[in-house]
């Protein structure tokens, strides 16, 4: 059992160390194009872009790499980090024993590189970390027990919006009265600031907007706190954490890829699945315009994450 002092002085080395990763208050979806256009112009490969951007992701680093690093100094007595790493791999294959889920072990074997600065083949002397199947996926995958458990107006509110224009909870959160707008073709959008610092004008489904309008009428100059010189739209107690958004993002997603075939989009580039989803078929022109509607850029990401109910 670790003293108050020995866990205090651990959690305090972590932080020093991931002090080293803060980008906070820097935007990654700038960073990323600095580097894609350092490399064009350099004619070299592109090194991906490193650090924590945002608040979430240093939490959840300092979190589970302290879960690591408590296990190891209870078991070996270290008092500092530096002494736990020659454990680091006994900890590892704990956890795959233990059959802790792939995308846990991934989260931890990342948070502990940051600390120490470090790839996982040399931290852990592993050529690869077990794989992140699909299949395996059960976390927002249906609607659960919040709807019965969060019936206030601004709950229905912010569920309503996310089904309409697939944001995500910090771009709901920071809604103003004033965003939302008419395209040049006259179909409503939502101008949403979301993770990364990256802006988009997300594309309100037809058979919401009307709803979409009267929200946004609702609540006039806004319910929420005042950032930035403007008020938010929606009060903070409207996203519960354990609200379904992913869900109902997905399910966004799956309305706006049959919108967009209904359009006429189609590039008559094919994406097909793998694995258990084998068989199954997509436009690739119309996955991209989802996915840059959903905030990604990758196709993949939209139909492993997002057309899993098609």
């Amino acid at each position: 059992m670790l003293s108050k002092r020995q866990i205090k002085r651990l959690a305090h080395e972590v932080k020093a160390a991931l002090a080293q990763q803060d980008r906070r208050g820097q935007s990654k979806h700038v960073a990323k194009q600095a580097a894609r256009q350092y490399a064009q112009d350099r004619q070299t490969k592109y090194t991906p872009v490193t650090g924590l951007y945002a608040t979430s992701s240093y939490t959840t680093y300092t979190r589970h790499a302290l879960t690591a690093l408590r296990w190891i100094a209870e078991r070996h007595g270290c008092k500092h980090i530096a002494e736990c790493r020659p454990y680091l791999r006994e900890y590892y294959e704990d956890m795959c024993a233990r059959n802790i889920s792939a995308w846990t072990i991934h989260t931890r074997v990342y948070a502990l590189c940051s600390v120490f600065s470090t790839s996982y083949k040399e931290l852990l002397g592993v050529d690869k970390l077990p794989a992140r199947c699909r299949a395996d996926i059960t976390r927002s995958r249906d609607i659960g027990g919040s709807a019965d458990r969060y019936h206030a107006q601004h709950h229905e509110d912010a569920r309503l919006l996310a089904r309409a224009c697939g944001a995500r909870r910090g771009g709901l959160l920071g809604l103003c009265s004033d965003d939302l707008k008419a395209d040049a073709q006259g179909k409503l959008r939502v101008h949403l600031r979301e993770k990364g610092g990256k802006e988009r004008d997300a594309l309100v489904l037809p058979q919401y907007a009307d709803r979409v309008r009267e929200v946004f009428s609702r609540y006039g100059d806004g319910a929420g706190a005042v950032t930035g010189g403007k008020r938010r739209l929606l009060p903070l107690q409207a996203l519960p954490k354990d609200m379904p958004l992913h869900y109902l993002r997905a399910q966004y997603a799956q309305d706006l890829y049959c919108y967009f075939e209904g359009q006429g989009v189609a590039s008559g580039r094919l994406y097909y699945c793998r694995k258990e989803r084998a068989g199954q078929v997509y436009d690739k022109g119309i996955l991209m315009a989802v996915s840059l509607n959903l905030g990604h850029s990758r196709c993949d990401v939209v139909v492993s994450h997002y057309l899993y109910m098609r």
